[in-house]
């Protein structure tokens, strides 16, 4: 009976079922980021704060001043005037309600272009902080790419690390068994078999911090189950134009380029701003003042006030001057510097941006010449391996021949795998240093899944 009611309890308990895997591409990776990266998201925010000192800056265009106020209250009731005054001036007479309501407003007149240098201001202030999201965003999107590209490499020296030791544990056996081939070919294999398990150890750990520092990167959360689509790290397939096209990118679409000029023209606006400074200010300023309480009798008398009864308005010219020119003096001095300094760095900028383009394709084309000459020693290390193979299947006595056939071939197998994840990186590194521009997408047989 107990067995039947265990059966029933489990049966009822709903099972959960396990999270299916995703497996993400490169781009799935990046649009990830791109959506949930803090750096990004601390960069929006920043972008919609200054839009908001923009919407402050037009909104003081017209009606910079306008307030209403209101009271409301109890005030002791007064019935009378001063040719017919309460009969009782010294007791307490009763309370009744009063409101008491005030508008007024000021609008600018002059000068004009006081208020248009601070929204020209405030309006490149906007272009700044758009550069910084900009710039955040390509950032995002090189480290996404350099992560993936690790997270790749890692993997494969894992395999080729494994693939190492299944052959060798294999001529271990062999070797055993062998007793005419010199002491020094068997702890040889021993010693190598003991260097792979090593490696095997270091690169499993440095594959797992790869996986985490991408889903990180990416925006994903850590107990987000993630897996690459990408079977092997494979050359991405670059599109590369000539060097004047690279440079003329850059100067239409980098971020700090883009941030330098809106800062220059910001500067230059507020300089003005602080110019104006010593104009006279002129406006037109009024307002309406209303108050009532019932209890009260309004005094109709010009010389009799009374603060609970009262209806009257006014619109006037004002004229502000400030004297303090001095102090005046010294902002505009401050302006005029940070606007000088500022264009200032601007020729520098430019030069260095250009020679950060020209670095950046130089090493790019240093890594297509570096992966050519390892696909070459690739394939002729194969070839040695393969013919050592054949070798010691005729003559086992070939054993040097062979281990030293797979030694050369595993460093150069190495060397293949870390001169694609060079060449990739320097081909995302070009695409950072020309404002973003798209030059390369993933290879797409390494994205078979069949």
């Amino acid at each position: 009976m107990i067995f039947v009611l265990l059966l029933c309890t489990i049966a009822a308990c709903p099972v959960r079922a396990q999270e299916p895997t995703a497996h993400y591409t490169l781009q799935q990776f990046v649009d990830s980021a791109l959506e949930h990266n803090a750096d990004i998201a601390a960069a929006q925010w920043k972008v919609a704060a200054a839009s908001a000192q923009l919407r402050k800056a037009q909104s003081g265009r017209f009606l910079s001043r306008l307030r209403l106020k209101s009271e409301s209250g109890l005030v002791p009731e007064a019935k009378g005037d001063i040719f017919n005054p309460p009969s009782d001036t010294a007791g307490v007479r009763p309370l009744g309600p009063f409101n008491r309501t005030e508008l007024e407003f000021i609008q600018p007149l002059y000068p004009i272009s006081y208020g248009q240098q601070l929204k020209k201001a405030a309006e490149n202030g906007v272009g700044v902080e758009r550069a910084d999201l900009a710039e955040a965003k390509i950032a995002t999107i090189y480290e996404v790419k350099k992560y993936y590209y690790g997270f790749l490499l890692a993997q494969d020296l894992l395999a080729l690390v494994q693939r190492l030791t299944s052959e060798l544990t294999e001529r271990q056996d062999e070797l055993a068994d062998a007793d005419s081939l010199p002491m020094s070919s068997r702890y040889k294999l021993d010693l190598a078999l003991i260097s792979l398990e090593e490696q095997e150890r270091e690169v499993a750990s440095q594959l797992q911090l790869a996986q985490r520092a991408l889903a990180w990167r990416s925006g994903l959360s850590e107990t987000t189950l993630v897996e690459i689509r990408a079977q092997w790290l494979a050359p991405v397939q670059a599109a590369v134009p000539p060097l004047e096209v690279l440079l003329q990118s850059a100067a239409a679409m980098r971020p700090d380029w883009q941030k330098l000029q809106a800062g220059i023209v910001a500067r230059k606006a507020l300089r003005d701003a602080a110019r104006s400074a010593y104009k006279p200010q002129v406006f037109i300023g009024g307002g309406v003042r209303y108050a009532i309480a019932p209890g009260r009798t309004d005094q109709h008398n010009p010389f009799v006030k009374d603060e609970f009864n009262v209806f009257n308005g006014a619109i006037f010219l004002g004229v502000r001057q400030s004297l303090e020119f001095h102090l005046m003096a010294a902002d505009v001095d401050k302006a005029q510097a940070e606007y000088r300094e500022l264009s200032a760095m601007k020729d520098g900028a430019l030069q260095g941006m250009r020679l950060d383009v020209r670095r950046a394709y130089s090493n790019y084309q240093r890594r297509d010449d570096d992966l050519k000459s390892a696909r070459q020693s690739r394939k002729l290390a194969r070839q040695w391996l393969k013919e050592a193979q054949e070798e010691y299947e005729f003559d086992p006595g070939e054993i040097k021949e062979l281990i030293a056939a797979f030694e050369s071939w595993a460093q150069i197998e190495q060397n293949y795998f870390q001169a694609i994840f060079d060449f990739n990186l320097s081909v995302a590194d070009l695409e950072r240093k020309t404002g973003g521009m798209e030059l390369s997408k993933e290879d797409a047989d390494a994205l078979q899944t069949d």
